[in-house]
């Protein structure tokens, strides 16, 4: 084990040790330290280096200045980065751009080449490369770099946490995080779900496939379907508020569940239908493996359900995927356009050709967002069955806010999708919570009339216009 200097200790368990240290950024770099598959990729901006570079020269004064903190993981003799890799890589870039300086007299430079991960690579890429040019014409334009450089390498330091078994790594790297505000909840929930796949001795190959998978999404697509769609159908259809600061660290629980591996899975017993479902999934995949890879018979997929509980592990990835190629086909995610998979896109253009005129409709942001999310749910729980008439019906529900107020608010959303009154002129239903218990499209789609007498529904008759033939 490397020596990570005079303070740092180790815990006396024989079989579980954490180390901590405080190192210089010299040292740091020449630790020889990995950077594992399962990593994002790297996303640091022009603006994140400039911030750091900022950060450098304002502290250089002191004597010290604690630039961070990485996780690390010993593994087969060697250090994997769990957290903080993002700062680790654009310290590699500076000391390759103080390593071609030949004006830095006596100052000798770590020679650092990071490995850099294949998952993500051209977003990698990309912002290796402007970074780099941006850190390159930065320090070139010093008259200081010397002493710059000095400050970097000897003055600056990392606080260092190695830990010799990965789920002790990854569960810190949940806690420090979640305690901060340096990565979305989606990031969170990934390195969760990772961990959570080591509990069932999954091998490095599984783990890296799911992350590879979760990476070929566009991540602000992720970050939309949690925050825009699964995370507030599951808030409304229970009856809950979303809160004004949206989808944060503090709701990555709902996204939590049953661990396969758990000994009281047997005395839960509103766990077992699930575990029954992905058991009998996973053994008809298995069986007919090779039928299914020749296309001689369709594989099942796991039925999964926005307001069932998640199962940890590769199940939680699968489910990303799922409702992700849901939102295409549903054109919830219109960035996507140009990234999405050729079968998906074709299969999505008759659900798409059925919402169109509906979608038209519902220009507004807000009302866009919430005549989204609810067709999402529909389609969730009944496919495409009805999927005009339900397409219309909510379209005209999401519009009556914006046909009977001049100003859309993000609170008036909010109580309107709970059916809470806002004012007589909107109806008074939560079609998130009757769309959990509808069995049937006929139990959601046949709608009652409402009483052309009562205040403002008058104008808002055209919500309910369904046929009594279709009902």
């Amino acid at each position: 084990m490397t020596d990570m200097g005079d303070e740092g200790r180790k815990a006396p368990a024989a079989d579980s040790w954490m180390e901590t240290g405080l190192v210089k950024v010299r040292d740091l770099l020449a630790l020889g330290v990995r950077i594992p598959d399962y990593q994002r990729p790297y996303k640091w901006s022009v603006r994140n280096v400039a911030q750091l570079i900022d950060d450098i020269d304002t502290f250089r004064a002191y004597d010290r200045y604690r630039i961070g903190t990485v996780i690390l993981h010993e593994k087969d003799d060697r250090l994997e980065i769990v957290d903080g890799q993002q700062r680790f890589i654009t310290f590699c870039l500076i000391a390759q751009i103080l390593g071609s300086k030949s004006d830095l007299g006596t100052l000798t430079i770590p020679t650092v080449d990071p490995d850099i991960p294949a998952v993500g690579l051209e977003v990698s890429r990309a912002n290796i490369v402007a970074n780099y040019s941006y850190l390159a014409d930065a320090l070139a334009r010093r008259t200081d770099l010397e002493e710059w450089a000095r400050a970097f390498l000897d003055h600056c330091e990392v606080v260092t946490l190695t830990l010799s078994h990965v789920d002790e790594a990854f569960q810190m790297f949940d806690s420090q995080n979640t305690r901060g505000k340096a990565l979305y909840p989606t990031d969170l929930l990934k390195a969760f779900h990772i961990r959570e796949m080591s509990h069932k001795h999954t091998t490095a190959d599984e783990r890296l496939a799911m992350v590879r998978m979760w990476e070929e999404i566009p991540p602000e697509s992720i970050d939309e379907l949690f925050s825009d769609y699964l995370f507030k159908i599951k808030q409304w259809s229970n009856n809950k508020a979303v809160p004004s600061t949206g989808f944060g660290d503090e709701h990555i629980d709902l996204f939590k569940g049953i661990r396969e591996a758990e000994a009281r899975n047997a005395k839960n017993n509103w766990a077992m239908p699930f575990l029954y479902a992905k058991n009998y999934t996973d053994d008809f995949g298995n069986e007919n493996a090779t039928l299914i890879r020749y296309g001689a018979m369709a594989p099942m997929k796991y039925p999964f359900q926005i307001d069932q509980p998640v199962i940890n592990g590769e199940s939680f990835f699968l489910m990303v995927r799922h409702y992700w190629e849901l939102g295409l086909k549903c054109g919830l995610f219109r960035e996507d356009d140009a990234s999405k998979d050729a079968e998906i896109f074709a299969d999505a253009k008759p659900t798409l050709d059925a919402l169109a005129p509906a979608q038209r409709k519902a220009t507004h942001r807000l009302v866009r967002n919430l005549f989204d999310a609810l067709l999402l749910h529909y389609v969730d729980r009944f496919d495409d069955q009805d999927l005009d008439r339900a397409a219309l019906l909510l379209a005209r529900y999401a519009m009556a806010p914006r046909v009977q107020h001049q100003r859309v608010t993000r609170q008036m959303i909010n109580n309107y999708a709970l059916g809470l009154r806002e004012s007589d002129d909107l109806p008074q239903e939560n079609l998130f919570a009757e769309l959990r218990l509808a069995l049937r499209t006929q139990d959601f789609l046949r709608r009652p009339r409402p009483n052309p007498k009562t205040n403002g529904y008058a104008d808002l008759h055209f919500l309910y216009e369904t046929t009594e033939a279709n009902a």
